[in-house]
């Protein structure tokens, strides 16, 4: 782990050397290993996709809106109520570059730290090219000075930092342009050019983020997100229309019972008497999930657009936070942030590991020789002791006790996670079907112990090594990560893995 306050410190001292000497901390290679398993998806993700399924299956295609527009576009599709709708917008605004000079203070500070440096006229240029925009500014502005210069990067850094201060100084200034806070604002331009090119009905959807400038951000307002949008352009579609589409997208969707509620305060881009707000029943709740409506042919007309247009708005994630019993958005979007990391079945499944394994060839093959010779032993009656195995090594199971069985009744048992419990299970067992069934399997108790056998044996360690019961993960050559330990722990869940097992083996 990196010392990130003798970092810091070193930084503020000698930002250069520092530089150069922690580049040493993350160079050549690692013992690094990307983690088993399948990685875990983000809901909104893993709903979006079946969403998107429904919609592509049903016909539509699929597009990408531009989420920067003019802000004419809003006035063209508002009308009176533009002045409003500017309000929730956020309009970009750009940094200008800045007239460069080389005064003789700069070129002193130049050569204080560059005592040869010789291309002032080379470097003029540069500033020059720069103001002008013939090159571009970030990473690419620091190349052009390390490469036509031919002086370093950390040389190049000092004289963006301390010659020209006048890059740091720059206060942005506004432009006409603006991150879309309703899809309509790209939908409009983009009917516009492909009513008469695609043939009809022209059925889109799309999955952008919309931005929104609200006061604050809290459990059901965030500045930044996603909703599905749907539009249809067709000569022949009405209201009616509209309601029939938004219907079957939700039944598809899995929704039953769908209410269609005139919105009382109608948006302007939305014709008189055609917009609504869609409720589905959900958990026994009537729930908002969707908006709809079709655009005014006056907002329509602003654009050329001669055809009808359908548009749905569906809550992304309303559906998801209903679905999942999630009460603050900022929870669904950024779970690692503002959630309690939950970890799945499969998640915690893949924290359990085998403690202690052998690493050569040979001691990989004898973990199934010795778990073999447990399975087809495991009914013998004691005293009894079987060999198994011999080759360098002699390898046997054994009962030490008359009429005792070799294998104790839990020997077979598996290693289930259900529920986010930990749990022994015997397999065909009726009582344990259900966790057999929606449960994820770890491995079984002699998966474990046969690798403990096997390692004791590559160690040429001998003698006769007994477990007797398995009452905790350890007990059987098993082992938990610290991010599973801890989320079982801090989440009252259970390890429940108690039986028997007496298991003897020799090794010689």
């Amino acid at each position: 782990m990196f010392d990130v306050e003798k970092i810091k410190k070193d930084a503020e001292k000698d930002w250069e050397k520092t530089w150069i000497e922690s580049s040493k901390l993350v160079l050549g290679k690692g013992k690094f290993k990307l983690k088993k398993g399948k990685g875990k998806e983000h809901l909104l993700y893993k709903y979006a996709l079946k969403i998107r399924k429904v919609l592509l299956d049903l016909g539509f295609d699929e597009v990408i809106l531009e989420q920067i527009q003019p802000y004419e576009e809003i006035i063209k599709q508002y009308g009176p109520e533009a002045g409003a709708i500017m309000d929730r917008i956020y309009f970009l605004a750009t940094l200008p570059r800045p007239d460069i000079g080389l005064s003789e203070k700069k070129k002193k500070l130049i050569k204080a730290r560059l005592k040869n440096f010789d291309k002032f006229k080379e470097l003029q240029e540069i500033l020059r090219k720069y103001k002008r925009g013939e090159i571009e500014g970030g990473e690419d502005f620091t190349e052009i000075l390390v490469t036509k210069l031919k002086i370093k990067t950390s040389d190049a850094l000092y004289l963006i930092d301390e010659v020209f201060p006048e890059l740091k100084n720059i206060k942005p200034e506004p432009t006409k342009l603006s991150l879309i806070s309703h899809a309509t604002t790209s939908w409009f331009p983009l009917l516009a050019k492909l009513q008469d090119k695609m043939r009809h009905p022209i059925a889109l959807f799309s999955l952008p983020w919309r931005y929104r400038r609200e006061q604050r951000e809290d459990a059901s307002h965030l500045r930044a997100h996603m909703n599905f949008t749907i539009v249809v352009l067709d000569e022949n579609f009405k209201i009616e229309n509209g309601k029939e589409i938004a219907e079957k997208i939700l039944r598809k969707i899995g929704f039953k019972k769908i209410k269609f509620k005139t919105k009382p305060n109608e948006p302007a881009y939305y014709a008189k008497g055609t917009n609504y707000e869609v409720f589905v029943e959900f958990k026994g709740k009537e729930m908002e999930i969707a908006e709809m409506g079709m655009y005014s042919p006056i907002a329509l007309a602003n654009y050329k657009i001669k055809y009808p247009v359908f548009n749905l708005g569906l809550g992304l994630g309303r559906i998801v936070m209903a679905k999942e019993n999630i009460r603050d958005i900022r929870e669904l979007y950024y779970p690692y942030e503002y959630g309690e990391i939950k970890l799945s079945d499969e998640e915690i499944a893949r924290g359990i590991e085998i403690a202690r394994k052998p690493k050569t060839r040979e001691g990989k093959k004898l973990v199934e020789i010795i778990k073999r010779g447990i399975i087809e032993n495991k009914d013998l009656v004691g005293k009894v002791r079987k060999e198994i195995y011999r080759n360098k090594v002699a390898i046997y199971v054994l009962e030490l006790e008359e009429g005792k069985k070799l294998l104790g009744p839990g020997g077979l048992n598996e290693i289930y996670v259900y529920n986010g419990d930990i749990v022994a299970i015997k397999p065909g067992d009726k009582r344990f079907e259900e966790i057999e069934k929606k449960g994820v399997r770890v491995c079984s108790f002699l998966d474990a112990l046969s690798n403990y056998f096997a390692w004791k044996a590559e160690r040429k360690e001998r003698g006769i090594f007994t477990i007797r019961y398995a009452d905790t993960l350890p007990s059987i050559n098993l082992k938990l990560s610290k991010e599973v330990e801890s989320y079982i722990t801090s989440r009252n869940k259970k390890i429940k893995i108690n039986s028997p097992i007496f298991l003897d083996v020799e090794i010689n």
